[in-house]
């Protein structure tokens, strides 16, 4: 995908944003450091990207980058016509020792 394109569906994922406040507005987040440093980004809007993957038993969802590292997505519903597919993510970020990484979905769309 080239840059330009990159950053129109940034554009059209944080639009909705665009009369908020700047604190209001998504923290840019790799999964790389989501799942390294979890506890920096607990609560935070971010915004991240990767492939959806799936399982189905129990059903799932998680967003992963080409080294693993993962992170889950929730509601399923928001999700689950995204399997296979490079997305755009924007969400609350939430961590739980014992539990996991999980992004409550604000905005989701390919790449």
């Amino acid at each position: 995908m080239s840059s330009r394109a990159a950053m129109i569906m940034v554009a059209l994922l944080l639009g909705p944003l665009a009369g908020c406040d700047y604190s209001d507005a998504p923290q840019g987040a790799p999964l790389r450091a989501l799942a390294a440093q979890p506890e920096d980004f607990q609560q935070a809007l971010v915004a991240t990207s990767g492939v959806v993957r799936g399982f189905d038993d129990p059903e799932h969802y998680w967003i992963e980058d080409d080294a693993l590292n993962r992170v889950e997505l929730m509601p399923l519903e928001e999700a689950r016509d995204y399997l296979g597919q490079r997305v755009q993510v924007v969400g609350t970020f939430h961590y739980e020792p014992g539990r996991g990484r999980w992004l409550e979905i604000r905005g989701l769309g390919p790449l």
